[in-house]
């Protein structure tokens, strides 16, 4: 049965209505189910860089369901464990089914989901209303839920070190960790860094994208990077990285 159809019925259930994020803004919101529900609509709008985080909570074995409906076909939803602070385990732009997830979680907590509009939309400040239809269903099984990650994406293709360095002291070699996942289809990566002088920890790790020669990341904080030779030099506030090529390319 499709999702959507399977879904249907939760609009008499609960109907969870969020304020309206506009750019800029970053807002966090718990679903609370009504009484003896598993289920919860959830209606809302967001416009330009606005997202917002819908905290879910729920046990390891039970299956989540979300379905997204939209005025606006660049408006998403991520879904991201609680051991994470923005790597997903589904993004909506990419999945094998657009805004349409169905999976069993592996941990206990608060799950996220994540509204956003996809990036040139966002940049010229569109606006998105939007529907979520979340379900929650089955009993919780404690025997298929994982260890927490230690930071960033729970599958990557490369991990490692780097040179990182922070407020203008010298740089260090090989001081901050890192994983690297590495586009399919496109030239580019994203990469999970901890901080320089931060402990390795959920939550920790600073997130780069590099896309077309370009690099950015998902807070606020301004991005420059240069590249001599096989090394970039990525600055973001006061932290610097010395990312090597070949962790881009694997080369």
């Amino acid at each position: 049965m499709p999702i959507a159809a399977k879904l249907l019925p939760l609009l008499l259930i609960a109907v969870v209505a969020a304020a309206t994020v506009r750019a800029g803004d970053i807002r966090t919101e718990r679903v609370h189910f009504a009484p003896g529900a598993t289920g919860a609509v959830i209606a809302g709008s967001i416009q330009g860089r606005g997202s917002i985080d819908y905290l879910l909570g729920a046990r390891a074995g039970q299956t989540l369901s979300v379905t997204m409906d939209s005025d606006n076909t660049a408006a998403y939803f991520n879904v991201i464990p609680p051991d994470a602070e923005n790597v997903a385990v589904y993004a909506g732009h990419t999945g094998p089914e657009l805004n349409r997830y169905v999976g069993t979680l592996d941990l206990d907590g608060d799950w996220k989901l994540r509204v956003y509009l996809y990036r040139a939309a966002a940049r010229r400040g569109e606006t998105a209303d939007y529907r979520l239809q979340v379900e929650v269903a089955g009993e919780p099984d404690p025997g298929t839920a994982r260890e927490a990650n230690d930071f960033g994406p729970r599958e990557w293709d490369a991990r490692g070190d780097l040179g990182c360095a922070r407020g203008g002291r010298p740089m260090q070699a090989a001081a901050c960790p890192f994983k690297v996942v590495r586009y399919r289809m496109d030239e580019g990566a994203t990469v999970f860094v901890i901080r320089p002088g931060a402990d390795v920890a959920p939550g920790a790790a600073r997130t780069l994208y590099l896309h077309n020669g370009e690099w950015s990341t998902p807070a606020s904080d301004a991005v420059s990077a240069s590249q001599h030779g096989d090394l970039w030099t990525v600055t973001v506030g006061e932290e610097v990285y010395e990312i090597p090529a070949a962790v881009i390319s694997g080369g």
